[in-house]
């Protein structure tokens, strides 16, 4: 028996109906993978770039292709990795710009002017193998230039080579990790370079100011060596310095570097460094030595 073409039609859209109905199915049954998460906290971030040197120490300059593969866990959205040769300061890798590569990272500024990369590599010229670099940049779909935290690490590799390898994350919020993290690199900064390191804590654009966070530096006779956000305060003694609420907070930071080697002092109510009503401050300090002299390298943390 012929079909006719009224016949015939309904068959062939039932036809199409199934295949797209089993398409669909096809679809559901194997979604799109989400896109990996990015780290987006201080702890997330140093475990990130934990996970890129130990992968850089296993393989080397092999490991660049993964790396560099997008989609994949270093290489997403705003997130990827780049390597630097610790010996030449040369950009080995860059996830983001291979135009990069062959770069000298000490020459690298940021939107403000910045010598980030310059801070980076006096920052591992020590004894320490992580620091911290902080500037303005674009971020990788562009506009306008914002805050940006990275990691370094040194690593070797698995020839001997010696690595940096870091990754940043964009407008990072500071939580009391960061800021340990900060005392301690500013606090071997100064142990190492005496009165030379408290000229970089003072500078507002230097490598310990990021966003509204920045050491300050005291002794234990309560006089304020260094601090760019408030320098009304500087070489003077600052023994009686209360916050809004009478609290005796240089007392209190003076006992902490005189009794421990490290500590937190909480709950004080302290003026933003933009204006507006003081807000509630946790302060971080270690303490340190220069020749002779003790002295406390301090942060902050405001908290809602």
């Amino acid at each position: 028996m012929r079909e006719t073409a009224s016949q015939l039609g309904i068959r062939c859209a039932l036809v199409w109906l199934a295949l797209l109905l089993g398409c669909h199915g096809l679809r559901a049954a194997h979604p799109t993978p989400e896109p990996p998460a990015g780290p987006a906290t201080t702890e997330e971030l140093i475990a990130f770039v934990d996970r890129a040197a130990a992968l850089l120490q296993s393989k080397g300059s092999a490991a660049y292709g993964e790396l560099g593969r997008e989609g994949s866990e270093w290489k997403h959205g705003d997130t990827y990795v780049f390597v630097v040769d610790a010996d030449t300061h040369r950009i080995l890798f860059h996830g983001h710009d291979p135009s990069r590569v062959g770069a000298d990272l000490t020459t690298i500024h940021g939107a403000e002017g910045r010598a980030f990369g310059h801070w980076g590599v006096q920052a591992l010229a020590g004894k320490r193998d992580r620091a911290w670099m902080f500037y303005k940049r674009k971020r990788p779909g562009g506009g306008e230039p914002t805050w940006k935290a990275t990691f370094l690490r040194r690593v070797p590799g698995p020839a001997g080579e010696r690595y940096v390898v870091g990754s940043g994350v964009y407008d990072l919020v500071p939580d009391r990790r960061f800021v340990i993290e900060l005392v301690d690199m500013a606090a071997e900064r100064i142990e190492r370079d005496g009165r030379a390191g408290l000229a970089l804590v003072r500078d507002r654009k230097g490598p310990f100011v990021y966003r509204d966070t920045q050491v300050f530096v005291i002794d234990t006779k309560g006089n304020v060596l260094a601090d760019p956000f408030y320098p009304e305060l500087e070489r003077k003694n600052q023994i009686d310095l209360k916050d809004a609420a009478g609290r005796p907070v240089q007392r209190d930071l003076v006992h902490l570097i005189q009794s421990e080697e490290a500590g937190w002092r909480t709950g004080y109510l302290w003026p933003r460094p933009g204006g507006g009503a003081p807000g509630h401050k946790d302060l971080y300090m270690r303490r340190v030595r220069v020749g002779k002299q003790t002295l406390g390298v301090g942060s902050g943390l405001f908290v809602e």
